[in-house]
């Protein structure tokens, strides 16, 4: 008697192994038979002519639970809102509310501008002045450039990142721009995607300085350069901002955050490179 012996075929542990005749091998009793084991001894014995009555099973092998092996397939839920992509989610917001502003013309002014007087009382202001256009030339303007530009900048970061960058410079454009407005003594509402435009942009112009654009929708250039030209020409208006009527604060300090992503994007790049 051998303890503690495994099975040749199956690898189980057998007290009372049983010792083939024909290949001598150690097996299990669910395998004992030669025809159990597929048994390589017997192909020049005589075995299968003994006179008893034996069927011949085909070889086998071990069962194996077919789940196992089966691929994982990723739930996706159809009604996630990134499987929308953000940008495009963020395209038929500032649509809708732009057909809100029409309808609903110095209500809306009123509710989703931000006003820095009384944003402190309308905190939401903070994000709805982000998505909120009343003229359509800026509407038109920026749902454009988002349109090109945010697509491709999400398509390279990613939805989770793109979401924080432009939210992000969004919000960071309506804080310079309260700041400013707080300083100057400004009360005028400021409404408009510009800041987390130029936050995107700013992330592209570093992540892909490859990129070229129609400054004025018709002079080739490079991202970089039509991003500081746009830069130089908000910080020399920005005294001005009153007359002008821009909010150039709000695009110089979301372009800031931009630039701040693309430089923390581009050194993750460098450390996992694949």
């Amino acid at each position: 008697m051998e303890v503690g012996t495994k099975c040749d075929f199956c690898g189980k542990e057998e007290y009372l192994p049983f010792e083939c005749r024909y290949c001598g091998g150690k097996f299990c009793a669910e395998h004992r038979l030669p025809e159990a084991h597929n048994c390589e001894g017997i192909k020049n014995s005589d075995y299968w002519n003994v006179p008893v009555k034996v069927k011949r099973k085909p070889r086998v092998r071990i069962p194996v639970r077919e789940e196992r092996h089966k691929p994982v397939k990723p739930k996706v839920k159809l009604n996630s809102i990134a499987a929308y992509g953000y940008n495009n989610i963020f395209l038929g917001i500032i649509t809708l509310m732009f057909f809100i502003g029409i309808i609903f013309r110095h209500q809306a002014f009123y509710l989703f501008a931000l006003f820095p007087d009384r944003f402190l009382l309308m905190p939401w202001q903070l994000i709805t002045s982000i998505f909120f256009h009343m003229d359509f030339g800026h509407y038109l303007v920026n749902a454009i450039v988002l349109l090109f530009f945010g697509g491709e900048l999400e398509r390279r970061v990613g939805g989770k990142n793109y979401l924080k960058i432009f939210l992000l410079s969004g919000l960071a454009g309506n804080i310079g721009y309260l700041a400013f407005a707080l300083l100057s003594g400004s009360s005028n509402g400021a409404l408009g995607a510009s800041g987390a435009i130029y936050g995107v942009m700013g992330t592209l112009a570093i992540i892909a300085p490859e990129i070229r654009v129609l400054f004025f929708f018709f002079i080739p250039m490079s991202i970089r350069m039509a991003l500081l030209i746009f830069a130089a020409y908000d910080l020399f208006m920005l005294p001005l901002s009153s007359v002008t009527g821009v909010a150039h604060a709000a695009h110089l300090a979301g372009l800031v955050v931009g630039l701040y992503y693309g430089e923390k994007l581009k050194i993750l790049r460098k450390r996992w490179p694949y």
